[in-house]
């Protein structure tokens, strides 16, 4: 759920907090309460906006150079939280008495394959890899479509791919979850073409912007608390419903989000938390389910317990992190600084700029 910007970028103070309220809404909607499953409508699609968003195309840049410093930034921590998450289970699963046999018997084919078969602690996995692949794609589409029209219908054609496939193959299953990545794209693109048009940025465009987002946001409320429409949102498997509104919500909430974001910026100690969050929320992504695991076997979880342990135990390993040697490079694909007391804050998840 890397979060903000590289160096090379004007730092956006608005993004780091929207990145902190966004993996916050993640960890609430795995935490079981009676609204968790409203965080559903938004919180992933937010992350592959903002991503867009934070997306910078360079012509003069080889081809290759891109893909592969995606791949340090995104694969190298993915691994590494594969593997330290692995040893985490295999700890507790010998604990009982299963040999790691047993559980790479059960278990080998979901770590190899990724995408919707991880579950358990590595439930939120598939995002890593559906964000690598549209970062990929998009970026190619860049470099290798001039017309902003084609580029257009080649999104289009992505969310129609993606609704088809929902409607008449929901069984379908494909490595990664890349072809998530159908749908993920849309708004990947509807982030760059709004930072590329400046639309939250002049005063005017981004009052309409807001005030059209308070409308369909709680117009729909509304009208889903009566019943008159229905919503619901997965993209790990693949469940996009309902056309229109597939798009409409997450945006909507999306913007909302933003302007809220930006409220916060002048409200420093608020700003200062919530942006503290933002830059390790590629920890909080992956460790959160681990925590709330391991503490599982020690006491009861509840939505808020639940809230507290996937939050601070993370942030605590994202400080000690930084003074663990290669510990930048491994859990956030930064090797930038140095391998002891490194600014983390620099590439953390998502790095999300080209």
């Amino acid at each position: 759920m890397e979060t903000v910007l590289v160096r090379e970028t004007e730092h956006l103070e608005w993004a780091d907090i929207l990145k902190g309220l966004g993996i916050l809404t993640v960890v609430w909607g795995h935490a079981g309460s009676k609204i968790s499953f409203y965080m559903f409508w938004f919180h992933m699609p937010l992350f592959f906006w903002i991503s867009g968003y934070l997306y910078r195309f360079k012509p003069r840049q080889k081809g290759i150079h891109f893909p592969m410093r995606k791949a340090k930034h995104l694969m190298v921590p993915y691994l590494f939280y594969l593997g330290l998450l692995t040893l985490l289970v295999i700890a507790f699963d010998f604990w009982k008495g299963q040999s790691v046999v047993q559980f790479w018997s059960q278990n080998w084919k979901a770590l190899l394959l990724g995408g919707s078969l991880l579950e358990g602690v590595y439930a939120t996995f598939w995002f890593t890899t559906c964000l690598f692949s549209v970062q990929i794609v998009y970026d190619l589409l860049c470099r290798k479509v001039s017309s902003p029209l084609l580029k257009g219908l080649f999104v289009l054609g992505c969310f129609f791919s993606a609704y088809w496939e929902s409607r008449y193959r929901a069984s379908a299953f494909m490595p990664w979850n890349l072809d998530v990545g159908l749908y993920a794209i849309v708004f990947y693109a509807l982030g760059h073409v709004m930072r590329r048009n400046k639309l939250l940025e002049e005063a005017k465009l981004r009052k309409i912007v807001f005030g059209l987002s308070w409308i369909i946001a709680l117009g729909f409320i509304y009208l889903y608390a009566h019943h008159v429409l229905d919503y619901g949102l997965d993209m790990k498997h693949r469940q996009y419903y309902y056309f229109g509104t597939n798009l409409l919500l997450p945006i909507a909430f999306t913007l909302l989000l933003v302007q809220f974001s930006m409220a916060l910026t002048r409200i420093r100690s608020v700003n200062q938390g919530l942006s503290y969050i933002g830059k390790a929320a590629m920890v909080i992504m992956y460790l959160h389910l681990g925590f709330v695991y391991a503490a599982g076997h020690f006491f009861a979880i509840t939505p808020v317990r639940f809230f507290v342990v996937g939050t601070v135990g993370p942030l605590l390993f994202y400080k000690a992190i930084q003074y663990v040697p290669y510990g930048p490079y491994l859990a956030l694909g930064d090797s930038s600084r140095g391998f002891r007391h490194s600014n983390l804050g620099s590439n953390s998840f998502p790095n999300t700029t080209a």
